[in-house]
């Protein structure tokens, strides 16, 4: 008995079908849907919502928070001319960052079940819904769910750094103490 392709039925929520697709998932997302119409992504209304962003969403939420950081740093302190080179510094990083993960991140192959689920929900709806208008952009409710690990990494990181400085500011010192009494065996 042979056994049958999975196919995807598009009349179903369809993030939890598209990992079954294994091998032939990358073929089956590069095969575009035009369609004013996205498809359905979750069975719950709510996780469905959440996927949902109409595009000025984002400068509403975010540029309020890119005043707010502005602000707070001309407040401690910083200059205009050292704003404006932190907010060009700020864009062209940002590209860079936004160009890495669309290159390396989302237009990797991927084979499993969970890869393939994880890559449709982040970049392979795009290329297999390229009209889908609501979700041209990455969701703030999922950005505010990534923001605690993201940060906690980053503080988890900036921790361990500083207590490496510290070790090695301490080893250093010890050292130089060492060189001290060994050139200078009578202080």
């Amino acid at each position: 008995m042979v056994a049958q392709p999975f196919t995807v039925d598009l009349n179903k929520p369809l993030v939890f079908q598209v990992g079954h697709l294994g091998e032939s998932y990358q073929e089956w997302v590069h095969q575009p849907i035009v369609s004013k119409e996205g498809p359905r992504f979750f069975a719950s209304e709510f996780w469905e919502f959440l996927t949902l962003t109409h595009w000025w969403a984002i400068p509403t939420i975010w540029l309020p928070v890119v005043c707010w950081a502005i602000s707070l740093s001309f407040q401690k302190g910083h200059t205009l001319p050292q704003l404006a080179l932190l907010v060009v510094g700020g864009l062209i990083i940002w590209t860079l960052m936004e160009y890495t993960l669309h290159r390396f991140l989302f237009h990797i192959d991927t084979k499993s079940y969970w890869g393939n689920t994880a890559h449709y929900l982040l970049h392979g709806c795009h290329h297999k819904h390229p009209m889908d208008g609501l979700r041209l952009v990455f969701p703030p409710a999922a950005t505010a769910i990534l923001c605690f690990p993201v940060s906690s990494l980053r503080l988890f990181i900036s921790h361990i750094m500083t207590v490496f400085f510290i070790y090695c500011s301490a080893f250093i010192c010890d050292m130089l103490n060492s060189v001290s009494q060994l050139t200078n065996p009578d202080s």
